[in-house]
């Protein structure tokens, strides 16, 4: 046992998930989030295809912590692509479980695991770890603070609960909303959003081989991929603009999620988000998912909010972003 785990109880158990762990961590992690969000957030199948994503390996980036024989917490640290500056960390710990020195040990593992991003970053580049926070998780928030994270933003849950199709609506002159077709889109799918979101605070820009091959793994590994509600906004041959949409989701049956909306700047201010927006809720409620979800940088400052806000969409709950400074140096995020 490490030096983090060294002072928990003798009765705990820690080793790295294995795939077969799948369906008990995301038990674990939907009783967590039931309990703090009311609603269940972890797909089996997509948790499954996420631990198989190229440059993720259960053996370093897991641990599972069980008493008893049985588990009671989980953590995983997200460094999959370069240039290695941000290491994100996750951990869930049972409700029913109240251990503080457990979730503190979580945390000191997860930090000690990011550190190794340190020397496959550029050696000038500053590097940091990121934590989510639900916001009225006062706990967790608590222990972030103590151990010098930062708060640096708010990212909120939008919703809208359809009872009719929405209204018609205009799709912007020379732009064509089609089907996207995983034979030949997917190239330039990515370069759209990787464009679109060159801007957005918290960008850093990735290899895009690496990238490319993270989507295919998606695209071609999850049992629930649905290419007829990926939409793409085209100006000729052109990808200018995205929704990518799923229609299974752990929160409820009659749920959608949009999980891309992206529209590249020089194409933004003429409607286009909107008409996507609107172009994937009435094919959710074609498909009987009149409840629609996505999630959103509250600080948006590309007026994001405000079209939510404007075709219908409400809060259900916010999540606060924390960072720590894992090495100083040049700041290769985007923080405008």
């Amino acid at each position: 046992m490490s030096s983090e785990w060294s002072h928990l109880s003798p009765d705990y158990v820690v080793r790295p998930a294995r795939l077969e762990d799948v369906e008990t961590v995301c038990a674990l992690c939907n009783a967590w989030s039931i309990r703090m969000e009311g609603m269940a957030t972890h797909d089996v199948d997509e948790t499954r295809v996420d631990w198989q994503q190229p440059g993720f390996d259960l053996e370093t980036d897991t641990a599972v912590v069980h008493a008893n024989r049985s588990l009671i917490a989980y953590a995983s640290v997200w460094d999959t692509s370069e240039p290695h500056v941000q290491v994100g960390g996750f951990f869930r710990v049972h409700p029913d479980h109240n251990d503080p020195d457990l979730e503190e040990a979580l945390l000191l593992w997860l930090e000690s695991r990011a550190k190794q991003a340190i020397d496959r970053a550029p050696s000038d580049a500053r590097v940091i770890v990121t934590h989510g926070a639900f916001s009225e998780d006062l706990r967790r928030k608590e222990l972030l603070d103590r151990h010098g994270y930062e708060l640096v933003r708010h990212f909120v849950r939008l919703r809208i609960e359809m009872s009719e199709p929405p209204a018609a609506f205009e799709v912007p002159e020379e732009i064509a909303i089609r089907p996207f077709d995983p034979e030949t889109d997917l190239r330039p799918t990515v370069l759209a959003i990787r464009e679109a979101f060159r801007d957005h605070w918290g960008h850093v820009e990735s290899d895009l081989d690496e990238e490319l091959s993270q989507w295919a793994h998606w695209v071609h590994e999850d049992p629930d991929f649905d290419p007829s509600v990926w939409h793409l906004a085209c100006d000729g041959d052109e990808v200018v603009g995205v929704s990518l949409g799923a229609t299974k989701r752990p929160e409820a049956k009659d749920l959608a999620y949009i999980f891309v909306l992206a529209v590249r700047k020089a194409w933004r201010g003429r409607g286009i988000a909107r008409a996507l927006l609107l172009h994937s809720f009435a094919a959710f409620y074609e498909r009987g998912k009149p409840v629609v979800d996505l999630d959103a940088d509250a600080e948006n400052l590309t007026g994001a909010m405000r079209l939510y806000e404007g075709v219908g969409m409400r809060q259900v709950w916010c999540n606060e972003a924390y960072e720590k400074e894992l090495r100083p140096g040049i700041d290769l995020h985007h923080r405008g």
